[in-house]
């Protein structure tokens, strides 16, 4: 039964004739004001992706890597993520049009000794995406099994469970109602393990025999997990008995989905919607809804008449609705009275290319951050600050431009002020990648620019003078210098094929600096971070990579001040 301890305010709604109803549609008394955010890409990959930068907006430490392709792995790496902080990304094969998605969160929110964990075996995520990911990355470690339960037990093992946490079963070839529990487990920090139907493998009882539980939450009806499990873990487990065995379910997934967030009833402002027809959107969703503290309520994409009632029980008024319309309904959103904002929708006219919902000025005041631009708004890439109670606009700048409408927000303390500063990249567009780079502060009197430096700045300053950067082709060898910082070096390239090809075929080869500039952050330490612009050298042609530059650049006396250069290349240096 639904106990809220919570005052209701009385509202009285004036009656209005309707023409028209729709059938599976309740109209629902618009009483409380809700900010609603929908995160959803192209395909699961860019919805992970946008769900992961919401997780992490700034530089991720930890990261998790699951298989889009099914659910186990990632369903009992959602307590992992909320103790390691770290979004879960879905991933296809390194090699797959799918991996410019997740590749693409990774290439800005993290650094290279930032520690990567993929769930599964191979069959999961295969060898060929590890050794990829190795290119770029150090700190990566596979936990996973010959089978689902393996993987489960190699996941717990990470998280060095306490002896007495209590623990949550669910089971393993069924989805949903894991999926209602993922975020609530991962908050308390109860490791999720995965069972069949009617008997826990061997693998899983001895660990969780190992942990000694306090209690045991059971998740589903006997039709999913029957009575053979509560059996068992009495007949296991000295400890426990009917008393500290605690079973959750309804009549379906979506009725076990509300009796889980009301049993375990939270006091977060936020709620997160996921499909509960299908998985992908939700195992994302997992690791923010721990973050947030939120439950998880599913929906079948179009009826929301009972989860909308409960929602408005609720002290919430900010609800994440994960996936596309074709996960969840855009009826949905209009059942909640308020602000409403969706990636890929339009703000102002203008397309949304990236969203986020932060505290930026650090006083409890949640604030909209959001991104605009494409083809169609003359290039302009322009960020708002909305006032997330009230969908009050606080303040507008135009901050880049992009030919294609790509570009993103992170949030990082840049001056050390113990409050994220909002950096806006753009990709301009071409096949160099070059991007733009605004970084911007929040205070009361709405966006103050940082500056890079330099005289009339402007977002596209952030490029390098001959002082700072030089180089010189010499048949086989590459110099790279840097007066300023008194720096050089030598690059071998004798194994450049494309370079040696030239070079026998008499062809004329004009070296130049090609690719970028691409921005992204590193860490200056206690959390507080730089600006690092790389660019590339080209040798041949434009494909051929010989070598490139990163600059470094921190916050000092209002500005961002050139720190240090560093020199890199796919060849070996000396």
């Amino acid at each position: 039964m639904l106990c809220v301890n919570k005052k209701i305010t009385k509202v009285i709604v004036t009656a209005v004739i309707l023409l028209f109803i729709a059938p599976f549609y309740k109209v629902f008394a618009q009483s409380k004001y809700y900010n609603v955010i929908r995160l959803a890409g192209q395909d699961r990959y860019s919805t992970s992706s946008y769900i992961a930068s919401q997780v992490n907006p700034g530089i991720a430490n930890n990261v998790i890597l699951a298989s889009g392709k099914d659910f186990p792995d990632a369903l009992a790496g959602a307590t992992l993520s909320k103790k390691l902080n770290a979004p879960i990304l879905l991933v296809d094969d390194i090699d797959s049009p799918n991996s410019y998605e997740w590749m693409g969160y990774m290439s800005k929110h993290l650094s290279e000794n930032s520690n990567i964990y993929l769930l599964g075996g191979e069959g999961s995520i295969s060898n060929d995406t590890l050794y990829g990911l190795q290119r770029y990355y150090k700190n990566i470690k596979r936990l996973g099994g010959a089978n689902r339960f393996d993987t489960n037990r190699s996941i717990v093992n990470e998280m060095n469970v306490e002896i007495g946490t209590p623990v949550v079963i669910v089971n393993g070839f069924n989805f949903p109602d894991a999926l209602s529990i993922s975020s609530i487990a991962a908050s308390k920090g109860y490791p999720i393990f995965m069972s069949e139907n009617n008997s826990i493998p061997d693998t899983i009882m001895n660990k969780i025999s190992s942990i000694n539980p306090s209690k045991v939450y059971i998740i589903g009806g006997t039709g999913v997990l029957n009575g053979n499990i509560q059996t068992q873990l009495k007949n296991k487990l000295s400890s426990i008995n009917d008393e500290n065995i605690v079973r959750i379910s309804g009549n379906n997934r979506y009725e076990t989905s509300l009796k889980v967030a009301d049993y375990f009833k939270s006091d977060s402002k936020n709620v997160v919607l996921a499909n509960g027809e299908n998985f992908p959107d939700a195992l994302s969703g997992a690791a923010l809804a721990a973050k947030l503290n939120a439950p998880t309520i599913l929906t079948d994409g179009k009826n929301i008449s009972s989860q909308k009632d409960y929602i408005d029980s609720l002290d919430s008024n900010n609800v994440t609705v994960l996936g596309g319309q074709g996960s969840i309904s855009s009826d949905v959103e209009s059942c909640f009275n308020g602000n409403k904002l969706d990636t890929g929708g339009s703000f102002n006219g203008q397309e949304i290319i990236d969203l986020k919902t932060a505290d930026i000025n650090n006083n409890g005041s949640l604030e909209n951050l959001i991104l605009t631009g494409g083809i169609n708004n003359n290039r302009n890439v322009t960020l708002y600050v909305q006032n997330a109670f009230n969908g009050q606009l606080i303040s507008s700048k135009l901050v880049g431009n992009s030919y294609f409408g790509y570009g993103q927000i992170i949030l990082a303390d840049v001056t050390g002020d113990g409050s994220p500063e909002i950096i806006s990249i753009a990709e301009i567009g071409g096949n160099t990648g070059n991007e733009t780079c605004d970084i911007e502060t929040a205070n009361e009197n709405g966006l103050v620019k940082i500056d890079p430096g330099f005289s009339n700045p402007n977002y596209s300053d952030y490029d390098v003078s001959p002082d700072i950067f030089s180089f010189t082709l010499n048949c086989n060898t590459l110099n790279m210098y840097s007066n300023k910082f008194g720096k050089s070096c030598s690059v071998d390239l004798t194994n450049d094929t494309a370079l040696q090809t030239a070079i026998a075929e008499g062809l004329e080869i004009n070296p130049y600096v090609s690719d970028g500039p691409v921005y992204s952050l590193y860490n200056i330490g206690n959390d507080i971070y730089g600006l690092k612009m790389s660019r590339g050298v080209s040798g041949s042609c434009h494909a051929d990579s010989i070598g490139g530059f990163d600059v470094y650049y921190r916050y000092a006396d209002g500005i961002m001040q050139l720190n240090d250069i560093g020199f890199n290349s796919p060849y070996p240096i000396q």
